[in-house]
């Protein structure tokens, strides 16, 4: 083997040495996550079911959003809505995976959050406090704003 292919293929190794930890750097980082612009639809008369939307940005490492809670609601679900079949359908997501250095929008006629048992008397310009519960970020909690649309 010449000493230019020796060069090379140490070259080659290296360079897939240096991606596979670049990836590995990603899984073990710890996630920098950060939630804003969180909001609730005013619910729609007399129900006592809403829906809230935010956007979570993480600046680090892999995590996984495992649930949603509020003080001012009953159960909080985490859903999406999907197209199939020509019919936009809505299911529930048990966990939502946060990538590396990724940005996830919980918005209208996308993932969003149902609020279940929304206690009475919300009205527009209301707030109420969301915490989030990630695998390795832990417990996030944010205020959402009552309205028809993020502030």
């Amino acid at each position: 083997m010449s000493t230019i292919t020796r060069r090379r293929a140490i070259l080659a190794i290296g360079s897939v040495l240096a991606l596979a930890a670049c990836g590995k750097a990603a899984d073990t980082a710890p996630p920098e996550i950060t939630v804003k612009n969180a909001w609730m639809r005013v619910p729609p008369g007399g129900r006592d079911t809403s829906a809230a939307y935010l956007v979570i940005r993480n600046d680090g490492g892999t995590d996984t959003l495992l649930s949603v809670s509020s003080p001012m609601a009953d159960d909080v679900q985490m859903h999406i809505s999907e197209m199939s079949d020509d019919v936009m359908r809505m299911r529930e997501e048990s966990t939502v995976p946060i990538p590396a250095n990724s940005i996830i929008n919980y918005q209208p006629g996308g993932r969003h959050l149902m609020v279940f048992g929304v206690r009475d008397g919300l009205k527009v310009g209301d707030e109420v406090s969301l915490t989030l519960t990630f695998e390795r970020a832990g417990k996030i909690t944010v205020t959402a704003i009552i309205g028809n649309g993020p502030a």
